[in-house]
């Protein structure tokens, strides 16, 4: 199973790392898809569309500007059954032996559901079926006839072709025996990116962004995404502990090189500590 990771400038080396975790655990054939190179993005950068049917820019320079690659597979020459990842989802377990006792030809999508909501952020594609058409998708985004949020949530697709598997394979900021696909979902506290500004756009209402900042100059517990100007700590320091060593192999075994960690830094798409932390030095 071809296993496709998308990304943006800002996720390339955590795409890579991801790539890294997947091949680790002996799954081979693995692509990152690089948004700046998929020119029907590229050519709506800018442009309104409706995210929870309010009007909200696509902004290349947002963090997760690559999230409508989620589509992009039934544009590949594949014609089997194919898992599309975020950039920030890691490799904890091999997955491949567990999905092959739950593929079924009459299934089109195979995802996860927390909250009761169906999530688009692991997917596993059956691709000798035509699911969509991600031109059409696109088309339909940015001439306002769709919104963001019914695609990000999958509410076009019919729900019989929907088949919910485990979170075990989109497991949220933790890990336990069970984990197999580690999701550092939480954009603010990914650990590779500790001590820099935030470069993600929030869509919180203007009450509940109150609300938090009262919250926080009153010194009571808050949502820190609404407060904080930088990335913070990862609470969760098994998940810290892990992603740090994946970064670590990888450099240590030339899967990535000083060259790439230094544009990363540059870019400021990782930290500079971060990797001081590690004991990568050049």
């Amino acid at each position: 199973m071809k296993v496709l990771i998308q990304a943006n400038k800002y996720q390339k080396l955590a795409a890579e790392i991801s790539k890294y975790s997947f091949i680790k655990q002996g799954v081979k054939d693995v692509k990152i898809i690089n948004l700046e190179e998929q020119k029907i993005l590229v050519k709506n950068f800018g442009k309104k569309y409706l995210r929870n049917g309010k009007l909200t820019i696509y902004d290349p320079n947002d963090l997760q500007s690559f999230t409508l690659l989620r589509f992009i597979p039934t544009k590949f020459l594949i014609k089997d059954f194919c898992m599309i990842i975020d950039p920030d989802i890691f490799a904890y377990k091999n997955p491949m032996d567990e999905i092959n006792k739950f593929l079924d030809n009459k299934i089109d999508i195979f995802c996860t559901e927390i909250n009761n909501q169906l999530r688009s952020e692991v997917m596993i594609l059956n691709l000798k079926n035509k699911i969509w058409d991600f031109d059409s998708i696109i088309e339909d985004l940015f001439n306002l006839k769709t919104d963001y949020s019914d695609l990000m949530h999958l509410n076009f697709v019919d729900k019989k072709k929907i088949k919910i598997i485990s979170n075990k394979f989109n497991d949220h900021d933790n890990i336990n025996i069970d984990t197999i696909l580690l999701h550092t979902s939480n954009r603010l506290t990914q650990p590779w990116k500790e001590g820099l500004k935030i470069n993600f756009n929030t869509y919180f209402s203007k009450k509940y962004i109150l609300i938090n900042y009262i919250k926080y100059f009153l010194g009571m517990k808050h949502d820190q995404r609404v407060t904080s100007s930088k990335f913070i700590k990862h609470p969760n320091k098994e998940v810290e502990i892990f992603v740090g060593s994946l970064f670590k192999e990888a450099y240590k075994t030339n899967f990535i090189n000083i060259k790439k960690i230094k544009s990363a830094i540059k870019e400021k798409s990782i930290s500079e500590n971060f990797i001081k932390k590690l004991k990568i030095y050049f």
